[in-house]
């Protein structure tokens, strides 16, 4: 259930003291209904707008040397207490580490191991209504949760041998998980209860009908070459993948593989579309050098393969329209598009799809990409890493730009 838009523009205006007008005056938004009864809401700029908002640092946690809790390896996970404390998840030690709102070290729960609140694989976060910390561990075959202070407090049963880099799954509506993974060549949502017991299993959308096969050497956001008896893929550059979020009400919001348009839909596993979000942006350019590094690395690659060059045309001109989409706990949706430049852009919506405004991280800042930020009232928490690749933890105040 959508939360009042009225009361959310509210909440922005008088944090962003933009007057009484929840909208840069130079954007509008229009509703309208289409035949199959899904609401699509258009926002558009009649000028090129400056950001709404500026994202300042008042906080960095993290070391580039020492060997203390706050020196980071490779973090997989980040969570945010109401309180101000948040909680990382190191993947390289296999720890569980938690902050104050002062950036002090307050505990470290477990360890690399088998035993009850050691992890395997540990390799995301979630936060449940109790303020208790949910970690997967799929290679030890269980969900371990933690209190955030006295550590370990139980686990349960969790055999799913679908891998992911990072976590790919939510706590929704505070009553359930929800897990998608690969079933084949498909996609399917596996929905579980608090005891990790399966309670549903969902088919996800799909480009490809029902009958189709899969067709390795046909893929539009990957290169195709065999390898003796096998082949590989390798994954196009720039290339729109699908941006896919599930919000904490259990709806999915995310953009469609292959369309670098500013195109964002919302709907429920097993549901129709219910809503699509599409804002009028100029596309962002890929900086000619840097599709030719990439396009040059590439072809150096085929060349100590020893097999032909690719269609080097596929590799797209224009970034992606979306990067990645999360909301606040207020229940704003957060957008960050490219930036054209240093620094990260993030459009800010209404849960009705309404533009509100634009935050902007400034140049200096290297956000970490498998993480996405958190945002709470009137701070941001995000990770970022320095030229050297070495992880910090940043608070941000959300203030008025300019």
């Amino acid at each position: 259930m959508l939360r009042n838009p009225a009361l959310l523009a509210v909440a922005w205006v008088t944090l962003a003291g933009c007057g009484d007008n929840a909208r840069p005056p130079d954007w509008t938004t229009v509703r309208d209904t289409l035949p199959s009864g899904t609401v699509r809401v258009t926002n558009g700029r009649s000028a090129d707008v400056s950001p709404t908002w500026t994202l300042v640092e008042e906080l960095r946690v993290g070391t580039v040397e020492g060997a203390g809790p706050d020196a980071f390896a490779y973090l997989k996970g980040l969570v945010v207490l109401e309180d101000g404390r948040f909680a990382v998840l190191d993947s390289q030690a296999q720890e569980l580490r938690v902050f104050g709102p002062d950036g002090a070290h307050v505990a470290t729960h477990g360890r690399k191991g088998e035993g009850p609140g050691e992890f395997a694989n540990a390799n995301g976060l979630m936060l449940d209504p109790d303020g208790r910390i949910w970690v997967p561990d799929t290679r030890n075959g269980r969900m371990s949760v933690f209190d955030p202070e006295h550590g370990f407090a139980e686990s349960f049963p969790f055999a799913d041998a679908n891998f992911h880099w990072i976590w790919n799954g939510a706590l929704v509506n505070g009553n359930r998980i929800y897990r998608p993974r690969s079933s084949g060549n498909r996609w399917q949502l596996r929905v579980y209860d608090l005891t990790m017991t399966l309670v549903d299993s969902l088919p996800l959308p799909s480009d490809r009908s029902e009958d189709e096969e899969y067709d390795p050497a046909n893929q539009p956001g990957a290169f195709y070459q065999e390898t003796g008896g096998g082949y590989m893929m390798y994954g196009i550059p720039f290339y729109p993948a699908e941006v896919r979020y599930i919000d904490p009400r259990g709806a999915f919001w995310s953009t469609r593989g292959g369309d670098p348009q500013y195109r964002i839909k919302r709907w429920r596993p097993g549901g129709d579309t219910t809503l699509v979000v599409e804002t009028r942006r100029p596309p962002v350019p890929v900086p000619a050098v840097e599709r030719d590094s990439v396009i040059d690395m590439m072809r150096q690659m085929t060349s100590d393969m020893g097999v032909g060059e690719w269609d080097w045309s596929r590799v797209p001109t224009v970034s992606p329209a979306v990067e990645d989409i999360f909301e606040s706990t207020e229940g704003n949706l957060w957008v960050r598009t490219p930036s054209g430049g240093e620094g990260a852009m993030f459009d800010v919506y209404s849960g009705d799809g309404a533009y509100l405004g634009t935050a902007s991280l400034g140049p200096g800042f290297n956000l970490f990409d498998d993480v996405a930020p958190v945002v709470r009232g009137d701070r941001v928490w995000l990770i970022v890493t320095d030229e050297l690749d070495v992880p910090f933890v940043v608070r941000a105040r959300i203030a008025p730009a300019g």
